[in-house]
């Protein structure tokens, strides 16, 4: 426990050093105004047409394991969580904006594995439900269309994002094989038994710190009075492998290069 504090206090402080740089991303556009701009936005009392917005978003997430964009991988599956945290966003244009994201999100996937034991050679089978536990940092450049239809203003989104896994818990199934008889082996009489566990376990050493995704989707900005909704429906690809290295006592050979790819809905509004 002392040992995942630790961590935990490490990955902090590194995320901390990178927060000042999305801050000046975000800020910097906003220090080029000049005054008069300034001036007429103050008098105007509304935060629709803005050129800077602040708000807060949350949202739904299926993530799953795959080998790329959307190959699956065999003994794998999906796994739901949820997304929450803030956005600024910076009106380059009346129809194109660029958009900065701080969120807790939750990724991950499920995965089959087949093991050899090294104490004895008897099989184990592990059914897993792996959550990241993510701070996300996405970058979005935002367009949509001249003209709002209707008042709602579809867009078209995408830009990267960055990751920092805080934590790894693999909720699972673990199934003990006791006996001389392999699994593609004829009945041969012999005597073998299993036994089957559940529980959760930290796996924290099993997957990368840094994970870099790719982010596409559409949405639309709906303005209400004096702020704005903004529904976003995106697809974040995993630019790299997040696990850490082989298990050459995995039977399955599953084990490498594997990507946490997610959907995800998302509502916000402007504060």
């Amino acid at each position: 426990m002392i040992k995942l504090i630790n961590q935990t206090r490490r990955k902090v402080r590194r995320m901390m050093l990178v927060l000042p740089l999305a801050v000046c991303l975000v800020v910097a556009p906003v220090l080029a105004q000049n005054e008069d701009s300034g001036s007429d936005l103050e008098s105007s009392g509304s935060s629709v047409g803005l050129p800077l917005v602040y708000g807060a978003k949350v949202g739904l997430t299926s993530s799953g394991f795959y080998e790329g964009f959307s190959d699956g991988r065999q003994h794998t599956g999906s796994v739901t969580g949820f997304a929450v945290g803030g956005f600024a966003t910076y009106s380059l244009l009346d129809f194109l904006s660029v958009s900065a994201e701080l969120l807790y999100m939750q990724q991950g996937g499920t995965r089959v594995e087949l093991k050899e034991s090294v104490v004895d050679g008897s099989n184990i089978a592990i059914t897993g439900n792996v959550k990241l536990h993510n701070i996300e940092f996405p970058v979005l450049l935002r367009a949509g269309l001249p003209t709002p239809i209707m008042g709602i203003r579809p867009q078209l989104i995408i830009g990267p994002s960055i990751g920092f896994n805080m934590a790894a818990v693999q909720s699972q199934d673990i199934t003990y094989f006791v006996g001389d008889v392999a699994f593609d082996d004829e009945r041969t009489g012999r005597a073998q038994f299993s036994r089957t566990a559940s529980g959760s376990e930290n796996v924290r050493s099993e997957y990368r710190s840094m994970q870099y995704g790719l982010n596409i989707g559409i949405g639309a900005e709906i303005p209400v009075e004096s702020n704005s909704f903004f529904f976003d429906v995106r697809y974040r690809y995993g630019l790299n492998p997040i696990n850490n290295g082989f298990d050459p006592n995995d039977l399955l050979r599953d084990a490498t290069d594997i990507r946490s790819n997610s959907f995800m809905f998302s509502v916000g509004l402007t504060l």
